[in-house]
């Protein structure tokens, strides 16, 4: 029986926590995208993207690639991108 990480689950429930960074792991689950994008696609501003893709990204849960001058994050973690499938399912079971 594998031993469950409930240290780094906690982690990842607590990045989890708010509305907007569920959504950006929504975004980012399909594809890597841009600061930018990220804004775009949520209708939020430069800085309140910032603040949450930093969570996310100190929890592990995105990583950034840099291209040229651009930083794209990408989903580095499978239970986030499980966690919005399962949302998604509920949100049609209502």
């Amino acid at each position: 029986m594998s031993k469950i990480d409930y240290e780094l689950n906690a982690r990842i429930f607590k990045a989890l926590s708010h509305p907007i960074r569920l959504q950006m792991i929504d975004v980012l689950s399909d594809d890597e995208c841009c600061v930018t994008d990220v804004m775009n696609a949520l209708k939020i501003s430069q800085s309140t993207t910032s603040q949450h893709l930093l969570i996310l990204k100190n929890s592990g849960i995105i990583y950034p690639e840099k291209h040229g001058t651009k930083t794209c994050y990408i989903v580095n973690n499978e239970l986030s991108k499980e966690i919005i499938t399962i949302l998604k399912r509920n949100k049609n079971d209502k």
